[in-house]
């Protein structure tokens, strides 16, 4: 009964906290109202909703992004949500499936599309509806890879969506080839039992602002005040992209993430993990962290010396580089060379001019075609013997210095 009492108590404190915000803000604005666009932007602060676009939002690479794939919804199940998610490269060719972290979205995977697509990979950035368990998760993600023809995938997940593709690994081993973790964990028992395991059941029913500052209060804002301009501005547009979702997803996704669960018992070959991480700060425990390298020794590991809690944002050529290197690996390899026989250069004699003799139809192992055999000819006849003429001797004398032996 203490427990419910406590988690009870950690509820009210929270809502009071954040209505006690609200009205602070909103204290201040009265003497605004003259103006429209200054109301707008006091209510919207008093909400909590931030109206500043960030630097990455506004940048080049993210416009390029949104104009090249376009925004798909999907409806899978009985569920009220609807999957969003980018879909790009060649249909022919195995699945990158890509699944953000609690406070992310389908959008923070641009870069990752930016940089494969183009190369040849398909890419799918996905972003799940409100699912509060892990066995609606693995049927809801069925459905959805049936709709959108993949029938095995490499997943690609960050943070609790790592947490998510090992679980759909454990459940479906069939229809996962690899994965690659990105600043992931391989349990959830320590955010259970730092009080989250309690509160769990009454995330459908706290206050979407709430649970938002629930989720940024993870990562360390002074940290990423003296981090390098790229940590930040990933950091940035994360949290405005946390702006956009509703208190559906931000409820489930906790859940997710404070339920007691690990992933024992996968099936899948070490050398077809890949597990990347950051060596600066960020919000995941070191604990975690040695645990997930505990469980697989013999994974391959790639470090981000400066990545933060998004290094496919901040660092993303750097990350691009690795999940191609893995890709080939296990197997994926695209825009292979291939040589067009017609393009083959033709043989030449000594003297450097080409040979009148035409190519035999036999191809040797390096797609150069094989001169053809011609057939023994008979020697010439011997000349009568001659005269032999005196040649007075010249003597030659070098042009150059060098030329003198």
């Amino acid at each position: 009964r203490w427990q419910w009492h406590r988690a009870l108590h950690l509820f009210l404190s929270e809502v009071a906290q954040g209505w006690r915000c609200a009205r602070v803000r909103a204290s201040g604005t009265m003497n605004m109202f003259g103006d429209s666009s200054k109301m707008m932007s006091a209510l919207n602060s008093a909400a909590g909703i931030n109206t500043r676009k960030s630097n990455i939002s506004v940048s080049e690479e993210f416009k390029k992004f949104r104009s090249t794939y376009a925004l798909r919804q999907l409806a899978v199940d009985l569920n009220d949500g609807e999957w969003r998610y980018f879909d790009g490269g060649p249909k022919n060719v195995p699945v990158l499936l890509c699944l953000p972290g609690a406070s992310g979205t389908a959008e923070t995977m641009f870069k990752i599309m930016l940089g494969l697509c183009p190369k040849g990979y398909r890419i799918i950035s996905a972003q799940h509806p409100p699912y509060y368990s892990i066995n609606e998760f693995v049927v809801g993600l069925d459905a959805f890879l049936d709709s959108v023809e993949a029938k095995e995938v490499h997943i690609f997940g960050a943070s609790l969506g790592g947490f998510l593709a090992q679980q759909y690994c454990l459940h479906r081993p069939r229809r996962v080839s690899s994965l690659i973790l990105c600043n992931s964990f391989w349990s959830t028992h320590p955010f259970a039992q730092t009080g989250g395991g309690y509160v769990t059941p009454m995330f459908q029913f706290t206050p979407g602002f709430v649970l938002k500052n629930m989720i940024l209060s993870s990562f360390d804002t002074d940290a990423a005040l003296v981090s390098p301009p790229p940590v930040a501005d990933a950091l940035d547009f994360v949290s405005e992209q946390l702006e956009t979702m509703y208190q559906g997803d931000l409820a489930s996704r906790l859940t997710l993430n404070c339920t007691s669960l690990d992933c024992h018992g996968i099936r899948l070959e070490a050398e077809k993990i890949t597990i990347i991480d950051s060596l600066d700060k960020i919000a995941r425990p070191a604990e975690l962290r040695d645990e997930l390298y505990r469980r697989y020794p013999e994974a391959k590991q790639a470090h981000c010396r400066t990545g933060g809690d998004f290094p496919f944002i901040s660092v993303g050529d750097e990350v691009n580089l690795y999940i191609e290197v893995h890709m080939r690996k296990v197997g994926v390899l695209v825009n292979k060379p291939q040589l067009d026989p017609s393009s083959a250069p033709s043989i030449s004699n000594g003297s450097g001019a080409q040979d009148g003799s035409e190519l035999s139809e036999g191809r040797t192992s390096r797609g150069l075609a094989a001169p053809a055999v011609r057939a023994p000819q008979a020697p010439p006849a011997a000349a009568p013997p001659s005269k032999k003429k005196e040649v007075n001797k010249v003597e030659h004398k070098p042009l150059f210095q060098d030329d003198v032996m």
